[in-house]
């Protein structure tokens, strides 16, 4: 695959502007995307929302790429994995992180979200056989600490069951699920390519049953959900996986796992600011002991922030 490969950089070279730039974007766009979510969902139904935003950014992505002048064809045998990947990272993420949101506040949800890369640990030992050193080990026991800290203290907050964080969770290890499902096959298509068929394909049994379900209640939104629902097609998809490929093609691994660092962070405060959500203890205890989870496996390496000779 083109969409991930290295750059061949001098290791003289300072890393380039045009990266930050990319990457305090990226960030900004995922992170913002969180009170976004919230907002749509307050009017629009789970089911309708998400069939509707993977639809139609599925069929632009396609578009666009065949725009460009490039095969959007998948190996016969590649079908397979694709739709394997595509369950666990469209329709189960999704689906659960829609109703999570539903029951929780984006802030919290975007923390326990982005636990995802922690849980490929106890999947990778138990798909692939990967053995997890002590790096993994602390992540997986800090990301944990601050799970726990959110769902123990959300029915108090919220007056409820913990519903909406463990949903969220579901979200969080289906996409785990995906990941370790992605590295078992050597692509031979593009990242964007991938993306674009899963969200067409999987996010169709969404689309469906929104028709069926949602159909006789759902009415068309007013203007900020509305607003919601366009960035979500365009911003999330679109616009963040190309931005995402190229960070991972212009910097090294850790320069940018660690960036990507402040999307929890984007998406506490702007539920926050956006949404007036509660700010406490348990918000930064759990996003402190993320962010130390998902910093650790790579803080710890210096050869992850070595530039490609």
């Amino acid at each position: 695959m083109t969409d991930t490969a290295p750059s061949a950089r001098g290791p003289e070279e300072p890393l380039p502007r045009r990266g930050f730039v990319l990457l305090a974007a990226l960030t900004l766009l995922w992170g913002v995307n969180w009170p976004m979510l919230k907002i749509a969902l307050n009017e629009l139904p789970v089911l309708t929302f998400r069939g509707t935003c993977l639809f139609f950014a599925g069929l632009i992505i396609i578009a666009l790429h065949r725009a460009i002048g490039r095969s959007v064809a998948v190996p016969r045998r590649q079908w397979r994995p694709l739709l394997i990947t595509g369950f666990f990272n469209i329709t189960v993420w999704h689906l659960a992180t829609g109703f999570g949101l539903v029951y929780t506040t984006s802030g919290r949800a975007s923390i326990i979200a982005y636990t995802m890369p922690i849980w490929t640990v106890p999947i990778g030992y138990a798909v692939l056989g990967e053995r997890p050193g002590w790096r993994r080990m602390s992540a997986l026991a800090l990301g944990s600490a601050g799970l726990g800290v959110l769902i123990a203290t959300d029915a108090q907050t919220l007056g409820g069951a913990p519903l909406g964080p463990l949903l969220v969770l579901c979200g969080a290890i289906g996409w785990a699920c995906g990941t370790v499902a992605l590295k078992r096959t050597d692509w031979q298509v593009s990242m964007w390519v991938l993306v674009g068929w899963q969200c067409l394909i999987c996010g169709l049994p969404i689309f469906i049953a929104a028709a069926v379900v949602d159909a006789k209640t759902v009415q068309f939104p007013s203007l900020w959900p509305l607003v919601s629902v366009i960035y979500n097609i365009f911003a999330p998809f679109v616009i963040c996986y190309y931005l995402y490929y190229e960070i991972v093609r212009i910097f090294p691994t850790g320069v940018a796992t660690v960036g990507t660092l402040g999307i929890p962070m984007i998406g506490l405060f702007s539920g926050a600011l956006v949404l007036g959500e509660p700010l406490g203890w348990s918000e930064f205890t759990a996003l402190g002991l993320v962010v130390a989870a998902l910093a650790v496996p790579v803080m710890t390496r210096p050869e992850s922030f070595a530039r490609s000779g």
